[in-house]
C-alpha cells in the first residue's frame, strides 16, 4: 500500500520565512500532529551558509552581496556554501525517512535519483560524480560536467529538513560570488544553460512529485499552508 504524503508550494518566499514553516511542519511531523511533506519554493536571492561552511568559499563580503541584491544566512543543514535565486526550485522534504528508506546515504541517493529522473523527462542527461554529493549534467557551453542540482539535509527526531534546489534558469552569475559547496574545480549549470526552454517551476515541481513517488512508494497529495 503506497503511504501518503502532503504537498505544499510557497511559491515565492524569503528564504527566512520559509524556513520558519519548514521548522514548524516539521515539528508537526515529529509529534504527529501532520504527514510527512515535500515542501516546494523560490527564493529572492541568498547564500546559505551551512555547518561545514568555510570562510574561503565566499568571495565575497556582507556587504557586497546586499549591494548586488544578494542576502547571506547561516542554516542547519550540512554541507558548505550554496546560492538560492529566481529561477531554481527548493524541494524540502520534511520525513520520517526511514519509514521508506532505511540509512540516511540511501536516502541521498535516492533522492539524487528522483533529480535524475526529472531531468530525464526534459531530455537531460542526470549523473552522480563519486564523492560529490548533487547532480551533474555534462555543459554544452563548456563540454564539463556541471552541477545542476545541489542537495543537503539535516535530520532531527528522526525527520528530515532542507533538500535540495533545482536549477531551472536562476542567474548563473550569482554564483560567481562563492565556491559552489566547496567544489573548486566544477561548474554550475542550469536546464536553461543546457540548451531547453525553461518550463515553469510547477511544471518541475509536478514531474518532482510524480518521479518522487514513483521512487518512494509515496501518494502525494496538495495541501494548503493554512491547514498545517
Amino acid at each position: 500500500m503506497k503511504k501518503d504524503l502532503n504537498w505544499i508550494d510557497l511559491g515565492l518566499i524569503s528564504y527566512e520565512q520559509a524556513f520558519e514553516l519548514q521548522e514548524r511542519i516539521h515539528q508537526k511531523c515529529v509529534e504527529g500532529a501532520a504527514k510527512d511533506t515535500l515542501l516546494f519554493q523560490e527564493n529572492p536571492a541568498i547564500i546559505t551558509l551551512g555547518r561545514g561552511s568555510h570562510d574561503k568559499n565566499l568571495l565575497y563580503s556582507p556587504g557586497e552581496l546586499a549591494a548586488m541584491g544578494i542576502n547571506l544566512s547561516a542554516v542547519s543543514r550540512g554541507g558548505d556554501v550554496s546560492y538560492h535565486g529566481r529561477g531554481q526550485l527548493i524541494v524540502s522534504p520534511i520525513l520520517h525517512f526511514e519509514r521508506y528508506i532505511k540509512g540516511a546515504h540511501h536516502y541521498v541517493r535516492c533522492l539524487e535519483q528522483v533529480v535524475i529522473n526529472v531531468l530525464g523527462h526534459y531530455g537531460l542527461s542526470g549523473k552522480r560524480i563519486k564523492g560529490l554529493s548533487g547532480v551533474w549534467v555534462n555543459d554544452p557551453r563548456t563540454g564539463t560536467e556541471s552541477k545542476i542540482s545541489a542537495l543537503g539535509i539535516a535530520i532531527s527526531h528522526g525527520v528530515t529538513l532542507h533538500g535540495m534546489s533545482i536549477n531551472v534558469n536562476p542567474n548563473l552569475a550569482h554564483f560567481a560570488t562563492i565556491i559552489p559547496c566547496g567544489i573548486e574545480d566544477r561548474d554550475v549549470t542550469s536546464m536553461a544553460a543546457c540548451g531547453l526552454i525553461p518550463p515553469p517551476l510547477a511544471e518541475v515541481r509536478d514531474q518532482f512529485i510524480t518521479a518522487f513517488d514513483a521512487m518512494f512508494g509515496t501518494q502525494t497529495a496538495k495541501q494548503t499552508i493554512n491547514k498545517i
